[in-house]
């Protein structure tokens, strides 16, 4: 049963500090050059809160390696970003957000 508290543990700090990334990333977009403010603030913010909260969630529990394995590969992973931007071919000269209905058309 300590497994299970230490899985709950886990999960309120990952994606608490997720959480914590992806709103802070949209606040402060506002400080980034207009043609930066298209919401990606947003998707990093949650890119790199995730990597910390996975690093948070796993310290947590002591599970060190859980900490730094789960850590490295969001930091990775986050190299999906500029390859879903390619493939999507945003047109960066009109500022659009992921929330804008017509962004997955």
């Amino acid at each position: 049963m300590s497994g299970l508290y230490d899985f709950i543990v886990y999960g309120i700090v990952d994606n608490g500090i997720m959480i914590a990334g992806a709103i802070l990333g949209l606040k402060y977009e506002r400080f980034f050059p207009k043609q930066l403010q298209n919401g990606l603030s947003g998707v990093l913010g949650a890119g790199i809160g995730n990597a910390l909260s996975d690093f948070m969630g796993g310290a947590a529990t002591a599970s060190w390696l859980l900490a730094f394995g789960t850590a490295l590969g969001c930091i990775i992973g986050l190299l999906w970003i500029p390859i879903f931007l390619k493939m999507k071919k945003v047109n960066w000269k009109k500022a659009r957000t992921v929330f804008d209905p017509n962004w997955w058309n």
